[in-house]
């Protein structure tokens, strides 16, 4: 009880030393009243929000584009001290007037410029341990020079450099803390007997209809992704494959919509980005994420229908190329 309180204070302190901050930002010529939405605080003034980021900063885009949108403001300025330039970057696909500044620890906000990404390689050494995740039953991705292993889009192993060993190991594991336990109750080495093992409980909770289990509660969005590549017709494609994400996940735990290309059955390109759960950033990311795959590909939201809300359908419109959603009801609520 006592941690929750402290955790609430610190919240607030954390809020209050924000609206200050913005404050400051926007000048004193201003009364505007400042709101706490998410993880920032921002004010409208003659049209304007001016928002400023306190977490999140990596995903704040959408979530300030939209309270914009409810503040009935004609220009966001939104302002960060982390990823700025990734947020520039996301800006550009929106027909809306968005500047993005980097705010420097004095305080000082300039103009950020959009950041290209830096694309990664899978190196020869991580490569050679795809065929023995295949092999094992798993599907092998490629995301961010990271080679991982997936059951139904849940990562059960991972290729890692080892520390003091300067060598590229096969760890087995849902996630990090996994990984390390595993490790210390089988060794270094990854068995194909073990990894089979381990695919084998992941893939019976992650069938469709299976009763409520934390490993079929992690990482929805990739096993949404799996069943619909399954079924491309779900989303009107012929094929799909998954690809790499905008950005690399940090972790297994937070929901973190995922890409996937394919043709449409017309025989467009087409970019498909998944979702479970109203995200308010999922706009931005597909709009990133059409920018690094194929620009030029129609690009399409799929998530449970109960999740495709107006206030998205609004941020969507604002693209500078248009967008589709499709309600894709396949797994269990």
């Amino acid at each position: 009880m006592a941690s929750s309180a402290g955790n609430s204070s610190n919240s607030s302190h954390v809020s209050r030393v924000a609206q200050l901050r913005l404050r400051a930002i926007v000048g004193a010529h201003t009364e505007s009243e400042v709101s706490e939405f998410g993880q920032a605080v921002g004010l409208v003034a003659e049209d304007v929000a001016w928002v400023l980021v306190t977490g999140r900063h990596e995903r704040s885009l959408g979530p300030a584009l939209m309270w914009a949108l409810r503040k009935n403001a004609k220009v966001l300025k939104l302002f960060s001290d982390e990823n700025a330039g990734d947020l520039a970057r996301i800006a550009t696909h929106f027909d809306f007037a968005i500047e993005v500044f980097v705010v420097d620890a004095s305080g000082v906000a300039r103009v950020a410029v959009p950041k290209s990404v830096e694309n990664l390689e899978v190196s020869v050494a991580d490569e050679m341990f795809a065929e023995f995740i295949k092999s094992a039953g798993a599907e092998v991705v490629r995301e961010h020079g990271v080679v991982a292993g997936e059951v139904c889009g849940l990562e059960v192993c991972r290729v890692v450099h080892a520390t003091g060993f300067g060598e590229s190991e096969l760890e087995i594991g849902v996630g990090a803390h996994d990984r390390e336990t595993f490790k210390l109750l089988h060794g270094r080495t990854a068995t194909i007997e073990s990894l089979r093992k381990v695919i084998a409980e992941v893939a019976a909770r992650r069938v469709v209809g299976a009763q409520v289990h934390p490993l079929n509660q992690l990482a929805r969005e990739r096993m949404l992704r799996h069943y619909v590549c399954q079924s491309p017709q779900l989303v009107g494609a012929k094929s799909l494959q998954p690809a790499q994400p905008p950005t690399a996940r940090t972790n297994l735990k937070d929901a973190v919509p995922c890409c996937a290309v394919g043709v449409s059955t017309s025989g467009d390109k087409m970019v498909v980005v998944f979702s479970v759960g109203v995200d308010p950033d999922v706009v931005a990311f597909g709009a990133d994420a059409r920018g690094q795959i194929n620009s030029a590909a129609e690009l399409v939201f799929a998530m449970p229908t109960r999740d495709i809300v107006p206030a998205l359908e609004r941020v969507a419109q604002l693209l500078r190329r248009p967008a589709r959603f499709v309600g894709v009801d396949v797994l269990r609520a």
